[in-house]
């Protein structure tokens, strides 16, 4: 699903106004990040496509059809051309890529959007990312220097992913960023609160990239 469907326009304003007042309370500077998918995952199709060729093939000796050689291979690209065709569908292509490839495809183009929108550029290294790669189902919460120091030691940002992905699962992917926004402020207000001179640097708090 393109992330522009998934939130619409009146629901972008209030993910935005609620960056704005979890911003009000800390020195934090929080971007929010929804592509549909992180990675075309050019693998899937053909891993589908020779599942499926080999489908055929079996199916060419059990049941009783006759045929050429060249009739044979053109069922099996046959197969690859409907493979490509369904991989197209967002989770059929999920199907035929592995969760460890999946997690490294979103942690990678997490950390290239962290440098791509700005993030590490504050002048505290006080800026926060979610990330949400629908695709992929996953949700990374990456901080900058300050935001990592920040965090008690037996804190984490799995809070913060699960109330996005909460919000997904039930159909409410904007409630669910909201709530994932506001304890990111929670988190970042005492240990980073609003200093003398604060000014936002990071103007943009959603982007959202189909």
């Amino acid at each position: 699903m393109r992330p522009s469907k998934l939130i619409p326009e009146a629901d972008r304003a209030r993910i935005e106004q609620a960056v704005r007042e979890a911003e009000a309370g800390t020195s934090g500077e929080i971007v929010v990040s929804v592509v549909r998918s992180c990675s075309e995952h050019r693998a899937a199709p053909w891993r589908l496509g020779a599942a499926l060729a080999g489908l055929a093939l079996l199916g060419s000796a059990y049941l009783p059809i006759e045929g050429t050689l060249p009739e044979l291979f053109g069922l099996q690209v046959a197969a690859v051309c409907l493979a490509h065709a369904l991989c197209r569908i967002d989770p059929v292509r999920r199907a035929f890529v592995s969760e460890s490839e999946l997690q490294r495809k979103v942690e990678a183009a997490a950390l290239s959007a962290f440098a791509e929108h700005g993030i590490r550029a504050t002048e505290g290294r006080t800026g926060i990312l979610i990330f949400v790669a629908l695709l992929e189902h996953r949700v990374v919460v990456l901080g900058d220097e300050a935001v990592d120091r920040a965090l008690d030691p037996d804190e984490s940002w799995d809070e913060v992913v699960a109330l996005v992905l909460e919000g997904i699962r039930r159909g409410e992917p904007t409630e669910g960023l909201i709530r994932a926004i506001d304890r990111c402020g929670e988190i970042l207000s005492h240990p980073l609160p609003v200093q003398d001179g604060d000014r936002d640097e990071l103007p943009h708090g959603l982007i959202l990239s189909d």
